[in-house]
């Protein structure tokens, strides 16, 4: 086991930590495992296991995480893995228009989703420290920056709406990050954040086998919605909770009987109906494996 945590919690200020999990992290790709520690803070509730990097800005502006997590540093690799997301994506936020919006993607990698809204929006803000993307973002027609810092000097207060994907789990400081998106954000501006959900029913039943596969050494930070709505309020910001069930009832079931993913190539289990019954159940119990969040700035 790692050495005791004494670091401040960036979200309560806790300085109290608990061991909730020591052994196996998944170190990028499946089947890839170094060992850590996952601590939980006794104040807020939300998890860290303490990163590697010394640096994480640099790690996330060179072409090493995506090499770490089994993808190569390349816009045309990117689309091939993720362009197929963007419908899923899309459905969620039915609701919130773009049209004639300025539209921020806050860790967009090879910018597929700016890609689909940019047709829509006044104005495409890409915000990417990995700058192997930089060049084929431009090229595209976004306007592009390399942090929040960099992109408020000419932005601040003027977004309309951001989004973050799956971002916040990777950042050093989760309020810090937080507050930089709000900088952004119009008064009646929305933020659509995404991150895996420590609650995922997994968690409870499959135990060590898939606690090894849910933790990574590429993601800092584990949030449930009480701790996102923590840390959303100290940066100014209401945070409303929506559950995501990605992966099928056939795949819940594998992790139980073998101990390792399937995903979703293959049919529902006791078909599809039962399927969506299942993971309309998860979601609502609030146990689903994603977790997003719509954060607006308080009144």
């Amino acid at each position: 086991m790692q050495p005791a945590m004494n670091q401040s919690c960036p979200i309560c200020g806790s300085t109290e930590w608990k061991a909730e999990y020591d052994g196996p992290v998944r170190d990028g790709v499946f089947g890839k495992y170094d060992n850590g520690t996952v601590w939980t803070c006794s104040g807020c509730g939300v998890s860290h296991l303490p990163p590697r990097q010394t640096n994480l800005e640099d790690y996330y502006q060179s072409d090493e995480y995506r090499e770490d997590v089994g993808e190569q540093a390349d816009p045309h690799d990117y689309f091939s893995r993720h362009d197929d997301e963007q419908f899923d994506k899309a459905r969620f936020l039915k609701g919130t228009s773009f049209r004639g919006k300025v539209i921020a993607d806050i860790g967009c990698a090879g910018g597929s989703f700016l890609d689909v809204a940019k047709g829509l929006a006044e104005a495409s803000i890409a915000i990417e420290p990995g700058k192997s993307y930089h060049a084929s973002l431009k090229e595209r027609g976004h306007r592009v920056y390399g942090s929040l810092e960099s992109a408020a000097e000419e932005w601040e207060g003027k977004v309309d709406v951001a989004v973050c994907f799956s971002v916040i789990e990777h950042v050093s400081d989760p309020v810090e990050f937080l507050a930089g998106i709000r900088r952004l954000l119009k008064s009646d501006g929305v933020l659509v954040l995404s991150t895996p959900n420590h609650r995922d029913a997994l968690l409870e039943f499959s135990g060590n086998p898939y606690r090894s596969f849910f933790y990574r050494w590429v993601h800092p930070w584990y949030f449930d919605e009480d701790c996102l709505r923590s840390a959303s309020s100290k940066c100014g910001m209401t945070f409303e909770p929506h559950y995501v069930q990605r992966f099928s009832f056939a795949n819940f079931a594998a992790w139980l009987r073998e101990g390792k993913p399937t995903g979703n190539g293959h049919d529902a289990a006791l078909g599809p109906v039962f399927d969506d019954v299942w993971k309309s159940t998860l979601e609502a119990q609030k146990k689903s494996d994603y977790l997003y969040g719509f954060c607006r700035p308080a009144a």
